[in-house]
């Protein structure tokens, strides 16, 4: 049965909730992380799954359920064990209940509580939380996109910003090294941009919210698996959150991100910050 659209989802006033529910759900990772029996599990398609992973899906799912009954919700590990709720009516939850998995079991830190709403199709809140620096980015909506800090208070994300990347003519871009089809991701950035663009490889697993918080430039994610396709809950939380920043989300071939398809994934695209996308419209005009 698909979910009653009569009453769409208001981002805003749902974001408390889902920020408290991704502190809740990063405390159980945290308690994992730190506890020597957490045991890790290898998935069909050769991934890593801990855990962890497992105990912070509960939490979220159960907090959803409770918060949005109507609303499926696309989760990781419940896919990956046959639960694919009907996304058709463009209305869903993504869950990403411990991006970095790998980084976890190798105890580097650099994992986050991934956590999306998604309405026709577009990602409309995102909520992306960093629980081993306690660093938070959060969205629900044009001019939301906020860094939540430790002690509660709020940063906005400003397309003004003095620390924006996007006032250099080199453009800095993020890429996940470990993951990338770094061959054709530098076909791409040649051909979109010249020689002015540098890659980063190293920039960590908060790229999307680098490019939000306009400290660097795009994050190009085109992966050499999947014919290049990632997916939803790898991506829709950092999608709201640029664009809520001014920014803009859009594949290879520019044209704005959908969250459509039924094999849950989304094709090869970059994030571009606030002044890059102001740039790129400029230049697109005639």
């Amino acid at each position: 049965m698909k979910p009653d659209a009569s009453t769409p989802p208001v981002p805003a006033a749902l974001l408390p909730a889902i920020e408290q529910l991704a502190r809740d759900a990063g405390a159980v990772i945290m308690a994992h992380y730190n506890d020597p029996a957490t045991k890790s599990y290898a998935k069909k398609d050769g991934s890593v799954v801990t855990d962890a992973d497992h105990a912070a899906e509960k939490v979220i799912l159960a907090r959803l359920a409770a918060l949005t009954p109507d609303i499926p919700v696309v989760s990781e590990e419940a896919v990956e064990a046959g639960y694919i709720p009907d996304t058709s009516g463009g209305t869903f939850w993504t869950v990403d209940p411990l991006d970095g998995t790998r980084e976890f079991t190798e105890r580097t830190g650099a994992f986050v509580v991934a956590i999306a709403l998604v309405v026709d199709h577009k990602p409309v809140l995102g909520v992306v939380y960093h629980p081993a620096m306690d660093k938070m980015y959060v969205a629900a909506g044009p001019d939301s996109a906020a860094e939540v800090r430790a002690d509660g208070t709020r940063a906005p994300l400003s397309p003004l910003s003095s620390n924006a990347a996007g006032s250099s003519q080199e453009l800095r871009v993020l890429v996940n090294e470990n993951s990338a089809d770094l061959p054709k991701v530098k076909g791409y950035l040649s051909k979109q941009f010249g020689e002015a663009a540098r890659i980063d490889g190293k920039s960590g697993i908060l790229r999307a919210c680098q490019v939000a918080e306009n400290s660097a430039d795009a994050s190009v994610v085109y992966p050499v698996n999947r014919g290049g396709r990632t997916k939803f809950w790898d991506v829709a939380p950092g999608h709201a959150i640029v664009e809520a920043a001014g920014g803009r989300v859009q594949d290879i071939d520019g044209n704005p991100l959908r969250y459509d398809s039924t094999d849950l994934q989304v094709p090869p695209h970059i994030c571009l910050s606030a002044p890059r996308a102001q740039h790129a419209r400029k230049t697109r005009a005639p």
